[in-house]
């Protein structure tokens, strides 16, 4: 039964009309002032309410205001009853958010109307909230529990999945780790929907292959997982269906313009007789799985109790970060760089942090080899990259003195076959001029395939960028090369700088450096600067740009902001 709130003078309420509205099947409730209608609508959640304009304690704008700011209430239908005949005043209400307004004297005829339609109403308005809330939901069930490329569950509903068939089973059962060899080395060269491509093809014959019903899910990039009952002691069904996957995989994949040839590496654990925990069988299965790819292609390893397991603090680490970008855990800081010609603050690097909600900031040097190692830092690469973009062109609107952001790509990035497309839609995207941004790419990085550096260097370079040697010195380069490599500039690592005030070889190392960076037109920045001394030394040697703690630590945007500021202002006090 519907019901329905009275709110005012019960003098105005006629007993016929009580009983009209009892008679259409309504559970009426009544309240005498407006602070007591509220009150009784918070706690009885009428479907409908029927307020008088002129209330003992207030007018009914008020409590129409209250309800439509109340969560609970701001949806419940309200018919606002008054005995002013003004148009103006019946628009008011509607504009407050009645949803009708009946003028004494009605019938109750026009009352019951006037209900029945509002109730209607809200009913056809509710089931369309709720028809779009449960595709919602039901679009947040395959976002949580599948992967959106393949349509394969993913880890999570996997887990629940192996769960159940342990189980539903008696005999033992064996977790597959299978990884796609060579799949970075397409993405890198074909490009990353080739990439895509070769994971759909993949998961299609792994499915063939397999029995109706067995778990199977995409975990990473190019990682399946495989949950099977074990027919036998021997656990002969395991080795054969193995054979079958790799011998399914090792066909050719046909894309535009090329016929691509893979492999596959399998890692397997056997509940229970490796382990109960399924978190702990997933570690054994990729602990087998990187003995099966350091052996050779198409091989399948069953784990062994001394192959070395990933501990729980390294899976747990993954796990955080997979998700860190989405829940915009990641934060960019800036490191101000001097030029010791203008003593201005002409630029700055930008440098990621990670701070985690329950752990707090976590270490670049703990999460950034991982990113690198899953194919993350493609992503977080780029999230860097438009978020440095976006607050370079903030700060050069703001006339602020920086005349380029630094910004590093890591060896895995640089060696993306789309690199320079990417980073070309980003700098437009973001409106800033390319010669603002500098990119850093390590020696390590370039010399991996130095050839291919050079053509990738080139066309970024086309595009207007500037482009640096990060940690110059460290890295195995050839000082042939480093003439042929179209850069603006070097940065000197801090292992150099940091004993220059007394060791007379860094001395001689650093001056050499910087004087060779000068003959080939390039740019100097020495990193790691702490002391006055060290920049003095490196003001001795003509070093164009320092950066370091001297200068400034990383600090956050609005850090910077007021540090540039506030430079900015001692200068034009001084002039």
């Amino acid at each position: 039964m519907q019901k329905i709130l009275l709110i005012g003078s019960s003098k105005l309420w006629s007993t016929t009309t009580l009983k009209v509205l009892a008679t259409a099947g309504y559970s009426v409730e009544q309240a005498g002032t407006g602070a007591a209608g509220l009150e009784l609508a918070q706690s009885h959640a009428p479907n409908l309410v029927l307020c008088e304009w002129q209330l003992s304690d207030c007018e009914g704008d008020y409590v129409l205001q209250k309800m439509r700011n109340d969560g609970q209430l701001a949806i419940t239908p309200l018919i606002m009853l008054s005995s002013l005949p003004d148009p103006g005043h019946v628009r008011h209400m509607m504009q407050l958010g009645a949803d009708d307004c009946l003028v004494y004297p009605f019938a109750d005829d026009t009352l019951l109307s006037a209900i029945a339609t509002r109730l209607q109403h809200h009913d056809a308005v509710a089931h369309h909230y709720l028809s779009h809330l449960r595709r919602a939901a039901e679009h947040l069930n395959r976002l949580s529990n599948y992967d959106s490329l393949t349509k394969l569950p993913n880890h999570l509903l996997f887990e629940q999945r192996f769960d159940q068939l342990i189980q539903a089973s008696k005999e033992p059962v064996a977790l597959l780790s299978l990884s796609l060899d060579r799949l970075r080395q397409i993405n890198n060269i074909l490009g990353y929907p080739a990439g895509d491509s070769i994971l759909q093809s993949a998961s299609h014959r792994l499915q063939a292959c397999l029995p109706d019903s067995t778990p199977l899910a995409r975990l990473t990039g190019n990682q399946f997982a495989i949950a099977l009952r074990a027919e036998d002691p021997q656990l002969s069904n395991i080795s054969q269906l193995t054979t079958e996957l790799m011998d399914a995989l090792s066909r050719p994949f046909s894309l535009p313009d090329h016929e691509v040839f893979l492999s596959a590496s399998i890692g397997v654990s056997i509940y229970p007789k490796d382990s109960q925990e399924f978190p702990t069988l997933m570690r054994q299965a990729d602990a087998a799985l990187e003995y099966a790819k350091s052996q050779k292609s198409s091989y399948c390893q069953f784990y062994q109790s001394d192959m070395v397991v990933a501990t729980a603090d390294q899976i747990r680490l993954e796990t955080w970060l997979r998700y860190a970008l989405e829940r915009n855990e990641f934060e960019v800081y800036y490191q101000p760089q001097l030029n010791l010609r203008t003593g201005r603050i002409e630029a700055a690097e930008a440098l990621i942090r990670w701070k985690h909600p329950e752990m707090g900031y976590i270490s670049p040097g703990q999460f950034i080899p991982l990113a690198e190692e899953t194919g993350l830092i493609i992503s977080i690469g780029q999230w860097v990259l438009e978020t440095a973009c976006k607050q370079a062109r903030q700060w050069h609107d703001m006339n602020l003195g920086l005349r380029h952001m630094s910004v590093n790509l890591s060896s895995v990035q640089f060696n993306q076959g789309t690199l320079s497309q990417q980073i070309a839609h980003t700098i437009k995207n973001t409106g800033l001029s390319p010669h603002m941004i500098e990119l850093e790419i390590t020696e390590t990085a370039l010399m991996q395939d130095a050839n291919a550096a050079i053509r990738t260097l080139n066309e970024l370079k086309d595009l207007g960028m500037r482009l640096a040697v990060d940690d110059f010195g460290t890295g195995y380069s050839s000082l042939g090369y480093l003439q042929k490599l179209p850069i603006d500039t070097l940065k000197i690592d801090n292992c150099f700088v940091r004993g220059v005030t007394t060791d007379h070889k860094n001395q001689v190392i650093l001056q050499s450096a910087i004087q060779m960076g000068h003959d080939l037109g390039l740019c100097i920045v020495a990193e790691g600067v702490e002391t006055m001394d060290e920049q003095s030394f490196l003001e001795a040697y003509q070093c164009d740009f320092v950066q370091g703690y001297l200068i400034g630590k990383p600090m956050n945007a609005a850090q910077l902001q007021a540090y540039l500021e506030q430079r900015l202002a001692l200068v034009q006090i001084a002039v």
